[in-house]
């Protein structure tokens, strides 16, 4: 499969697509993050414990997985931006409403499950942006802007959500503040999609009902959607597992985790979302230039390179190593963001346009699974054993299986 760049063929409207996705992507962060670092102030406010409140966590990742499913398939009918607008919607609206819907836990946790919905619609964008709107030799760095501004968004929750938590004294008047992200994003894409603007470039044809099932069908019988889908469960588990396991290990005291308290834990991780926000953006250079378009190299890397840090996480916590735990800490953060990004140029590449959106929407529906089960598992592990050493364990192994499933799959093709 080979395409020949030209400036006529792929205007410049696809920056702003990409911009529109970029600000939901950081919405979809912020709307996500803001309450974890202000969870056991928003359990006292709504009198419950904080196992209990971080159900409001869990129901953000849950919907988000489900709206995967169906999202892709909305995409592909309707458009990108349909569902860009749909996304930043969900995650805004309830946040904008949480002054009235906080009193309440039941409430508020509704509300985190439409707010999850976001992330179902906006990743299911991800992989028909890159395959409609970018050529050959730009794939790679639109997944990596996009993969970065996940990082960015993970970055701003986490410290803007504290901090206007402490300005306003009130956990829902930040939830409200913060919702001004999605309502840009709603107004930038409603542009977009109101003014005349070119169609893309691959534009793909509108399948009829039985058409869509046949492809979806054909794409599901190719051997590399069943490898696709293994390399996303695990992608899924180590991002998931590194961002909800590894900042409670570094926080707690020991002999339970490492330690260092939230202060110096909060510092830590904002190194690891750092060094996310620039490695897909240099993942995606080197796969337009020096892998020629090829994603497998960057994603083999990435998952080989996981396991090892995070090994080398435990073993230098336990030896108070602190520079050299940053550094297998920010390793860890640049591993696990070449493989997601990495994850939507195969798909973009693989797959025929009628049907990327929709499986864009089930490899990243997979991979949100993936970080659900690795997070429960490693969180039971924690409760009985009362150490994190063995939820470390768990932590890792996500990689090898992700290093296996990753070096089997196929080349790119389009097969359909």
């Amino acid at each position: 499969m080979t395409e020949t760049y030209n400036s006529a063929e792929y205007p410049r409207y696809r920056w702003l697509i990409l911009v529109s996705a970029i600000i939901g992507y950081v919405t979809m962060q912020v709307t996500n993050l803001c309450l974890a670092p202000i969870l056991p102030q928003v359990a006292r406010d709504l009198a419950v414990n904080i196992g209990v409140a971080t159900n409001l966590m869990t129901a953000f990742l849950l919907s988000g997985a489900v709206a995967l499913f169906f999202a892709g398939a909305i995409c592909d009918r309707f458009g990108i931006l349909v569902v860009i607008i749909i996304g930043v919607t969900t995650a805004a609206l309830p946040a904008a409403l949480m002054p009235w819907l906080g009193g309440s836990y039941e409430a508020v946790l509704w509300a985190r499950v439409v707010e999850g919905l976001s992330s179902g619609f906006l990743l299911s964008a991800m992989g028909p942006i890159i395959a409609l709107w970018f050529p050959e030799r730009e794939k790679g760095l639109a997944a990596g802007l996009m993969g970065a501004s996940v990082s960015i968004g993970s970055a701003i929750g986490i410290i803007a959500g504290p901090a206007v938590f402490l300005a306003t004294g009130s956990w829902r008047q930040m939830c409200a503040w913060l919702s001004l992200f999605g309502w840009l994003g709603l107004a930038f894409a409603l542009i977009l999609i109101l003014v005349p603007h070119p169609d893309p470039p691959s534009k793909p044809e509108v399948l009829a009902p039985a058409e869509g099932k046949a492809y979806f069908k054909q794409a599901m019988a190719l051997p590399l959607t069943r490898f696709g889908l293994i390399v996303a469960f695990f992608a899924g588990w180590c991002l998931q597992c590194l961002y909800g396991l590894i900042p409670g290990f570094l926080s707690a005291e020991k002999p339970l985790g490492a330690g260092f308290g939230p202060m110096v834990s909060g510092q830590m991780m904002l190194a690891v979302m750092i060094a996310g926000t620039i490695a897909p953006i240099l993942a995606g250079i080197l796969t337009d230039k020096v892998f020629k378009g090829n994603v497998k190299p960057v994603m083999v890397a990435g998952f080989g390179l996981y396991p090892v840090v995070i090994y080398a996480v435990g073993h230098l916590a336990a030896q108070t190593s602190v520079s050299l735990l940053l550094t297998a800490l920010v390793l860890a953060g640049v591993a696990v963001q070449i493989v997601y990004p990495s994850l939507f140029v195969y798909i973009a590449k693989s797959y025929r346009p009628q049907v990327v959106g929709l499986m864009s929407g089930l490899w990243a529906g997979v991979a949100a699974i993936g970080g659900v089960i690795g997070l429960f598992l490693g969180g039971i592990n924690v409760n009985s054993s009362g150490s994190y050493g063995m939820a470390l364990t768990i932590i890792a192994f996500g990689g090898l299986p992700g290093l296996i499933s990753s070096l089997a799959l196929p080349r790119v093709r389009f097969d359909i």
